[in-house]
């Protein structure tokens, strides 16, 4: 009879305990997760990719439904994949490829030799030797770092 009352009290601590120490564990829980909450109470802040989607959608308008264009932004198209291949720098390569989603299903080419360019200069305005150089006329500057080119003939 003792080691009946000895076990069933061995057990009963063992469920108080247990019951305890989940207690705590979710009081943690939840104060972290109140504290968040408090902390940060609404997403006011806007991912990369559908901050270069809302940029692309005012151009959308001035490109046919399905076509491909050309692209340029402020370093030269033959090194975008070189500086990323160094891991310099991803930002352009990024942009590039956002440009591509953004704009589907227009086609995006990473080369300026195209009637209709699209640029992308989040960094500044375009070099107008480049411009120049390329043919490249500006159809329709959108005001966001965003500019649709026309190439015109040879120079």
């Amino acid at each position: 009879m003792q080691e009946k009352r000895k076990a069933s009290s061995q057990r009963q601590r063992f469920g108080i305990a247990l019951l305890l120490l989940t207690a705590v564990c979710l009081y943690g829980n939840f104060d972290l997760l109140y504290s968040r909450i408090r902390d940060y109470p609404g997403r006011n802040w806007e991912d990369p990719v559908s901050a270069h989607e809302k940029r692309m959608e005012s151009l959308k308008a001035f490109l046919p439904p399905v076509s491909s264009v050309g692209y340029v932004t402020t370093v030269e198209n033959e090194k975008l994949f070189s500086l990323e291949k160094s891991f310099r720098d991803v930002e352009f390569l990024a942009q590039f490829i956002v440009t591509q989603y953004a704009l589907t299903p227009v086609f995006v080419y990473n080369s300026p030799d195209h009637p209709v360019v699209v640029g992308v200069f989040l960094s500044g305005p375009p070099d107008p030797a480049f411009l120049r150089r390329h043919r490249l006329v500006s159809k329709k500057d959108l005001g966001v770092g965003v500019i649709l080119f026309e190439r015109r003939g040879e120079s």
